[in-house]
């Protein structure tokens, strides 16, 4: 097969270099990189995608072209590094031209709630204010939030929530859960409380956002929601901003209506500067970088592999 990388982001090209296009080639398969493609201009990436068989989606460039698909008439696979492809790839379009997509699933979802439990701390703890204050010749002292006999409510209870509830009562906090499925099992499984989303953000003392964007989830942690958390709350976005009506958490923030917020994903990536919560308002923002770590890094390689088994007819993490 012969596949295409169309990607800006030249920061993966070693790991893609050693986990991808060596087990490829190694199979007598080819791989292209495009360095500098890019997914916002339709026709070049439509070009660019032309005489491939497979394209290798990482994601950081943004949703496919619409067309891409169906123009690109040689395309027969996509395999997309990481779980949310349906947020990059027309799954309409992909089943209108023929085309398999494949993801990675559950590949960092230990690495994802770390990275919320360690924006639960940043945030409690005020870190990012203290270090300001020390590096500025400060010394002025603030009050903290103890986390430890705190309820957290996790807001789905996938791979990555479950593994959230599970470091939260470790840390002697206690979950609660919401989840779109009732299931007294998963509840007994996590040792936690299923609650309604009402209950939830209106008795935790922080919230933490778990969902995959779907139609169904698109906006679900709304206004109306928001509003109900308690002025001492602290809320953490891991898992994709259009769950979240970002405008009303900003305003929240920005009015000093919860104790603060930890966000890793924004509606636009890299986000407007301009646009965002002031540190002063006590809001820990990192750059989308919840799966980035060296063991999530493995994700390169499976994405890879589905490319192999698709080739010898026995496709894997097919999702369309």
């Amino acid at each position: 097969m012969r596949i295409v990388c169309i990607d800006t982001e030249a920061q993966y090209r070693d790991i893609v270099e050693r986990d991808v296009v060596a087990p490829l080639q190694a199979q007598g398969h080819e791989f292209t990189w495009i360095d500098g493609g890019r997914f916002d201009d339709p026709a070049a990436a439509i070009a660019a995608a032309q005489g491939f068989d497979g394209l290798y989606v990482i994601g950081d460039q943004g949703p496919l072209p619409a067309g891409l698909l169906e123009q690109a008439t040689t395309l027969r696979l996509v395999s997309f590094v990481g779980t949310g492809a349906r947020r990059f790839v027309d799954m309409e379009e992909a089943e209108r031209a023929g085309v398999t997509v494949t993801n990675v699933p559950d590949f960092a979802s230990q690495s994802v709630a770390e990275h919320a439990i360690a924006l639960m701390f940043a945030v409690a703890r005020r870190v990012v204010e203290g270090d300001g204050i020390v590096r500025s010749g400060g010394w002025s002292k603030h009050q903290g939030v103890k986390l430890a006999g705190q309820r957290l409510g996790v807001i789905g209870a996938g791979a990555i929530g479950a593994r959230v509830v599970r470091i939260a009562k470790a840390l002697g906090m206690e979950p609660v859960y919401w989840s779109r499925t009732v299931d007294p099992d998963r509840s007994a499984e996590l040792g936690a409380e299923q609650v309604s989303l009402e209950e939830l953000v209106e008795t935790s003392r922080v919230v933490s956002v778990h969902l995959t964007h779907s139609p169904e989830t698109d906006g679900l942690v709304s206004r109306e929601l928001l509003e109900r958390l308690r002025p001492d709350a602290i809320f953490v976005n891991t898992a994709r901003a259009e769950v979240v009506d970002t405008e009303a958490l900003d305003e929240l923030l920005a009015h000093g209506r919860i104790f603060g917020a930890g966000i890793d994903v924004f509606t636009e990536e890299p986000p407007n500067p301009a646009g965002l919560p002031a540190v002063s308002s006590n809001a820990v923002l990192t750059p989308h970088i919840g799966f980035h770590t060296d063991e999530a890094d493995d994700v390169f390689r499976l994405a890879a592999e589905n490319i192999l088994a698709f080739a010898a007819g026995t496709p894997t993490n097919v999702i369309h």
